[in-house]
């Protein structure tokens, strides 16, 4: 009996060898995702094209188009679609870069399947939301990958009895609040806690737009202010 309304994974890589194996290793979850194999950038934007993915996981060096490229045109043509990147040939310009065009997820190889299995059902999954514990500033890590992710989420943010809430709208930082604090006071406040615990509440969207700047400038400006603060 099949299940219906099973996700999609995209798994894009060039070698047919890793693709079958992936796709074999990953059957072990056939009853929470379908997977979908493309052994070239053109066969994986055909499969975006005819089926509704949820994730691709696509290899970097590949001929015609490289995962790099494929990246941009997912965010641009399927921009529900979450993208991971896998390479051989890892470096911090590569990963930066990948980053940079929308990447959730930065995967070098030989990898073992099993950590590949539950990222795909961190991100694929029915959880609306996560819970995490921040130590130093890893709360912006999380931020940016909402962000990147263009989530519309509502992540509250507590500390030593003080709570907060930060709002992002499809990726951009819209809204933040604690206690009498809104906005931009609120949002460089939340940021300046070095450490504490947050819940995601993915589909929440924003009461109301208090902050315009864009994401990147928001966590670069919050990281100033924590080190003039050292």
């Amino acid at each position: 009996m099949m299940v219906k309304n099973l996700k999609k994974v995209l798994i894009v890589d060039d070698e047919e060898t890793l693709t079958w194996s992936m796709s074999k290793s990953l059957s072990k979850d056939r009853d929470k995702y379908e997977v979908i194999i493309a052994n070239n950038g053109r066969e994986a934007l055909n499969q975006l094209k005819k089926n509704d993915i949820d994730l691709v996981i696509s290899d970097i060096r590949m001929p015609d188009v490289n995962g790099l490229d494929l990246l941009v045109r997912v965010k641009k043509e399927f921009p529900q679609t979450k993208v991971i990147i896998m390479t051989a040939y890892g470096s911090s310009d590569v990963q930066k870069e990948a980053n940079r065009r929308g990447s959730l997820f930065y995967i070098e190889k030989p990898f073992e399947i099993n950590d590949i299995r539950k990222i795909i059902i961190d991100l694929i999954g029915k959880k609306k939301g996560f819970r995490g514990r921040v130590v130093g500033l890893q709360l912006t890590d999380v931020i940016q990958m909402n962000c990147l992710g263009r989530l519309t989420t509502a992540l509250t943010v507590t500390r030593d009895g003080e709570r907060g809430t930060i709002y992002l709208n499809e990726g951009e930082v819209i809204h933040a609040e604690c206690g009498d604090q809104k906005g931009t006071e609120a949002f460089y406040h939340i940021l300046s806690w070095q450490e504490g615990e947050f819940i995601s509440n993915i589909g929440v969207n924003p009461p109301m737009q208090t902050i315009y700047q864009n994401w990147e400038h928001l966590l670069v400006e919050a990281m100033r202010k924590n080190d003039e603060k050292i």
